[in-house]
Protein backbone atom coordinates (compact mmCIF):
# COMPACT_ATOMS: atom_id res chain seq x y z
CA UNK A 1 0.00 0.00 0.00
CA UNK A 2 3.00 2.48 0.35
CA UNK A 3 3.75 2.35 -3.29
CA UNK A 4 7.01 2.24 -2.94
CA UNK A 5 7.78 0.14 -6.42
CA UNK A 6 5.38 2.69 -7.92
CA UNK A 7 7.28 5.43 -6.28
CA UNK A 8 10.82 4.21 -7.60
CA UNK A 9 9.24 3.84 -11.17
CA UNK A 10 8.01 7.81 -11.32
CA UNK A 11 11.39 9.07 -9.88
CA UNK A 12 13.29 6.76 -12.82
CA UNK A 13 10.30 8.30 -15.61
CA UNK A 14 11.24 11.76 -14.42
CA UNK A 15 15.07 11.15 -14.57
CA UNK A 16 14.38 10.01 -17.97
CA UNK A 17 11.96 13.16 -19.17
CA UNK A 18 13.80 15.86 -17.58
CA UNK A 19 17.42 15.12 -18.06
CA UNK A 20 18.16 18.61 -16.39
CA UNK A 21 16.83 16.93 -12.72
CA UNK A 22 20.00 14.08 -13.29
CA UNK A 23 23.18 15.48 -10.24
CA UNK A 24 20.58 18.00 -8.87
CA UNK A 25 17.58 15.42 -7.53
CA UNK A 26 18.28 13.01 -5.18
CA UNK A 27 15.29 10.49 -3.68
CA UNK A 28 16.12 9.36 -0.36
CA UNK A 29 13.83 6.11 0.20
CA UNK A 30 13.55 5.40 4.10
CA UNK A 31 11.86 2.07 4.76
CA UNK A 32 10.58 0.91 8.30
CA UNK A 33 10.85 -3.15 8.46
CA UNK A 34 7.91 -4.24 9.19
CA UNK A 35 6.21 -7.64 9.40
CA UNK A 36 9.60 -8.87 7.83
CA UNK A 37 8.42 -12.48 8.58
CA UNK A 38 5.80 -12.56 5.81
CA UNK A 39 7.01 -13.78 2.69
CA UNK A 40 4.92 -10.92 -0.06
CA UNK A 41 6.82 -8.71 2.54
CA UNK A 42 10.28 -10.35 1.65
CA UNK A 43 9.72 -9.83 -1.74
CA UNK A 44 8.33 -6.16 -2.30
CA UNK A 45 11.70 -6.08 0.06
CA UNK A 46 13.79 -7.48 -3.02
CA UNK A 47 12.01 -5.85 -5.53
CA UNK A 48 12.08 -2.24 -4.01
CA UNK A 49 16.17 -3.47 -3.62
CA UNK A 50 16.28 -4.51 -7.15
CA UNK A 51 14.29 -1.52 -8.65
CA UNK A 52 17.12 0.84 -6.68
CA UNK A 53 19.97 -1.20 -7.57
CA UNK A 54 18.77 -0.29 -11.44
CA UNK A 55 18.08 2.91 -11.02
CA UNK A 56 21.32 3.69 -8.97
CA UNK A 57 23.33 1.69 -11.69
CA UNK A 58 21.90 3.34 -15.04
CA UNK A 59 22.21 6.90 -13.28
CA UNK A 60 25.08 7.38 -11.00
CA UNK A 61 27.76 9.90 -12.19
CA UNK A 62 30.71 11.15 -10.06
CA UNK A 63 29.68 13.02 -6.54
CA UNK A 64 25.80 11.36 -7.03
CA UNK A 65 24.00 8.58 -6.96
CA UNK A 66 20.33 9.05 -7.42
CA UNK A 67 18.39 7.36 -4.68
CA UNK A 68 19.67 6.37 -1.23
CA UNK A 69 17.67 3.57 0.58
CA UNK A 70 17.59 3.17 4.10
CA UNK A 71 16.01 0.44 5.46
CA UNK A 72 15.63 0.32 8.78
CA UNK A 73 13.97 2.59 11.74
CA UNK A 74 15.27 5.92 12.24
CA UNK A 75 15.00 8.06 16.39
CA UNK A 76 12.43 11.04 15.41
CA UNK A 77 15.33 13.31 15.72
CA UNK A 78 16.59 11.89 12.93
CA UNK A 79 13.69 11.55 11.39
CA UNK A 80 12.95 15.49 11.58
CA UNK A 81 16.15 15.92 9.73
CA UNK A 82 15.32 14.37 6.62
CA UNK A 83 12.46 16.32 6.76
CA UNK A 84 13.66 19.55 7.18
CA UNK A 85 16.93 18.62 5.04
CA UNK A 86 14.72 17.62 1.70
CA UNK A 87 12.77 20.21 -0.17
CA UNK A 88 10.54 17.65 -1.80
CA UNK A 89 8.41 15.49 0.12
CA UNK A 90 7.27 12.96 -1.75
CA UNK A 91 4.49 10.38 -0.32
CA UNK A 92 2.47 8.31 -2.67
CA UNK A 93 0.65 5.73 -1.20
CA UNK A 94 -1.97 3.52 -3.09
CA UNK A 95 -3.89 3.45 -0.11
CA UNK A 96 -3.70 5.15 2.81
CA UNK A 97 -5.43 6.82 5.86
CA UNK A 98 -4.60 10.00 7.28
CA UNK A 99 -0.81 9.51 6.43
CA UNK A 100 1.23 11.47 9.31
CA UNK A 101 4.11 11.51 7.09
CA UNK A 102 2.78 13.92 5.17
CA UNK A 103 2.16 16.18 8.00
CA UNK A 104 5.01 15.37 9.99
CA UNK A 105 6.93 16.84 6.74
CA UNK A 106 4.93 20.10 6.77
CA UNK A 107 5.84 20.72 10.37
CA UNK A 108 8.75 20.09 10.34
CA UNK A 109 9.04 22.31 7.33
CA UNK A 110 10.05 25.47 9.78
CA UNK A 111 12.04 27.90 6.70
CA UNK A 112 8.50 26.99 4.49
CA UNK A 113 10.50 26.19 1.35
CA UNK A 114 9.37 22.65 0.79
CA UNK A 115 6.86 21.28 -1.52
CA UNK A 116 4.29 18.27 -0.59
CA UNK A 117 3.59 15.83 -3.84
CA UNK A 118 0.71 13.54 -2.10
CA UNK A 119 -1.29 10.50 -3.15
CA UNK A 120 -4.83 11.36 -3.81
CA UNK A 121 -5.41 8.02 -2.42
CA UNK A 122 -4.19 8.88 0.89
CA UNK A 123 -6.85 10.19 3.88
CA UNK A 124 -4.85 13.97 4.33
CA UNK A 125 -5.41 14.57 0.49
CA UNK A 126 -8.96 15.64 1.92
CA UNK A 127 -7.16 18.35 4.32
CA UNK A 128 -4.41 19.14 2.22
CA UNK A 129 -5.65 19.33 -1.36
CA UNK A 130 -5.05 23.37 -1.21
CA UNK A 131 -1.38 23.17 -0.74
CA UNK A 132 -0.05 19.95 -2.05
CA UNK A 133 0.76 18.62 -5.73
CA UNK A 134 -2.01 15.88 -5.85
CA UNK A 135 -1.18 12.71 -7.97
CA UNK A 136 -2.86 9.39 -8.83
CA UNK A 137 0.74 6.98 -7.74
CA UNK A 138 -0.46 4.32 -10.19
CA UNK A 139 0.24 7.30 -12.79
CA UNK A 140 4.01 7.30 -13.28
CA UNK A 141 3.89 9.94 -16.00
CA UNK A 142 1.46 12.16 -13.86
CA UNK A 143 4.03 11.68 -10.54
CA UNK A 144 7.06 12.69 -12.85
CA UNK A 145 6.06 15.89 -13.87
CA UNK A 146 4.53 16.35 -10.27
CA UNK A 147 8.39 15.91 -9.56
CA UNK A 148 9.40 18.10 -11.94
CA UNK A 149 7.03 21.03 -11.42
CA UNK A 150 7.99 20.82 -7.47
CA UNK A 151 11.83 21.03 -8.18
CA UNK A 152 11.22 23.66 -10.65
CA UNK A 153 8.56 25.64 -8.95
CA UNK A 154 9.08 29.31 -7.85
CA UNK A 155 10.27 29.99 -4.14
CA UNK A 156 7.00 32.53 -3.61
CA UNK A 157 4.53 29.57 -4.77
CA UNK A 158 6.38 26.91 -2.33
CA UNK A 159 6.12 29.13 0.62
CA UNK A 160 2.33 30.28 -0.13
CA UNK A 161 1.74 26.60 -0.21
CA UNK A 162 3.56 25.09 2.71
CA UNK A 163 2.14 28.17 4.67
CA UNK A 164 -1.36 27.15 3.80
CA UNK A 165 -0.43 23.61 4.63
CA UNK A 166 1.48 24.17 7.81
CA UNK A 167 -1.84 26.66 8.81
CA UNK A 168 -3.96 23.59 8.58
CA UNK A 169 -2.08 21.18 10.31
Amino acid sequence: TKGIPDRLKAFVTALDRYPELRGAITLVQIVVPSRESIREYDLLKQEIERLVGEINGQYTDVGWTPVIYIFRSLHRADLVAYYRACEIALVTPLKDGMNLVAKEYCASNTRENGVLILSEFAGAAAQMHHGALLVNPYDVYGVARAIHDAFTMDLEERRTRMKSLRRSI
